[in-house]
């Protein structure tokens, strides 16, 4: 069993998410409970820190690392593991991190103005990446159907079609909303992509970060339908590793991989690679009791918003660690929630606007932490509207 209810206090680390100030620039106490960036507040697995103390007594000194042959084989093994798919080793790639390699591959095979098609709310480095060669965001919005987002198959076909639209870059599972494609879903989007000679950028960090009762369908399973598709991964999002920037990015194709890589030479911290192996290697049961913890915090979560909040609405948690609440019923426009959130409930969390126009008023909770710091936040929350409401 793993440990995933001490408290930690990241502040004095600089961790990015706990440096926060409210709208009135006022610093917060050491007692903050950020809700918001992905990255986990779950302590590191000991296999890893042991891992790391390791290499640091054996690297010495710390120069340029090549990929070792079992670094490489516990990332084929973890994808024929946990993804039943095969990968050759000479289809991987290092990369310092996935927004970098999304950028990357829109360099590689765009030129100026050429559209890149994005499916919408999405994380917002997509945006960025998305117009990072000059190039023209192209959006298709998820459209809710009932209760749940779906493609707008229709939109993006006829996107597709449109010869100047060169790269899809799709969210699988999907940030902010915590859908996990069907294999129909991604069937139809493979299918389309080829018709349209549309190259295919998947994003799939969170792959490992699944719920119970559902299935991730890792894309490569469709290479003998397609294979111009890249593949980005990561152990970061999976095993809160996310500092050590380390990613890894499979491109079967060659012509496509080649590409890719160009002239340039990445060289990735050799501690990180350390880290992603163990990881890989031993990570299996710490994955199982992450996720149930996520689940639990869903279930709390869940149950709080129906029975304080009943007209707020959120996508149903199928992948991923992020829950995505639409509270525009109880505010007059995002900035009113935001500033209330931050200024009055101390309830840290991710503004739903800067994930795209149809993201507004919503926010994005990080629920990777402990159920009684989750607990803690919600009462904040509950407490803070019902002061204002009085």
């Amino acid at each position: 069993m793993y440990d995933f209810e001490s408290k930690l206090n990241r502040k004095k680390t600089y961790a990015s998410k706990w440096m926060v100030r409210n709208t009135k620039n006022e610093e917060y106490s050491e007692d903050i409970i950020p809700l918001s960036v992905a990255d986990m507040e779950f302590k590191v697995m000991d296999e890893i820190k042991d891992a790391l103390h390791k290499a640091v007594d054996e690297m010495n000194p710390y120069g340029y690392q090549a990929m070792s042959d079992s670094y490489l084989q516990s990332i084929i093994s973890w994808m024929q593991r946990h993804h039943h798919v095969k990968v050759d080793k000479d289809w991987i790639v290092l990369s310092h991190g996935v927004v970098e390699a999304l950028v990357r591959s829109v360099k590689a095979y765009t030129k100026e103005n050429d559209g890149v098609i994005i499916f919408t709310p999405v994380y917002p480095p997509f945006f960025k990446a998305a117009r990072s060669n000059k190039t023209r965001i192209v959006e298709c919005p998820l459209i809710l159907k009932g209760q749940r987002y779906e493609i707008d198959f229709t939109l993006f076909e006829k996107q597709a079609k449109q010869s100047d639209n060169k790269i899809l870059i799709l969210c699988s599972p999907h940030n902010p909303i915590g859908k996990v494609f069907t294999r129909e879903e991604l069937a139809r989007i493979v299918s389309i992509c080829k018709e349209n000679d549309l190259i295919l950028v998947v994003d799939e960090i969170h792959h490992d970060c699944i719920m119970e009762g559902y299935v991730h369908t890792n894309i490569l399973s469709f290479l003998n339908v397609y294979d111009q598709i890249i593949l980005c991964t990561a152990a970061s999002k999976s095993f809160n590793l996310a500092g050590l920037q380390t990613s890894n990015i499979i491109i079967p194709d060659e012509k496509l991989r080649t590409s890719y890589i160009g002239e340039d030479h990445v060289s990735i911290n050799p501690l990180s690679m350390a880290a992603t192996e163990c990881a890989y290697r031993c990570g299996d049961q710490w994955i199982r009791e992450m996720m149930h913890v996520v689940g639990i915090n869903y279930k709390t979560a869940a149950d709080f918003f129906a029975s304080y909040f009943p007209k707020a609405w959120h996508s149903e948690l199928q992948g991923t660690y992020l829950m995505w609440v639409d509270m525009n019923a109880y505010f007059e426009n995002e900035d009113d929630m935001f500033a209330f959130l931050y200024d009055e409930a101390c309830f840290i969390v991710n503004k739903g606007s800067t994930f795209g126009k149809n993201g507004e008023g919503f926010m994005r909770i990080n629920l990777a932490l402990p159920t009684d710091q989750l607990k803690i936040a919600l009462k904040r929350l509950y407490d803070a509207y019902e002061k204002r409401s009085k």
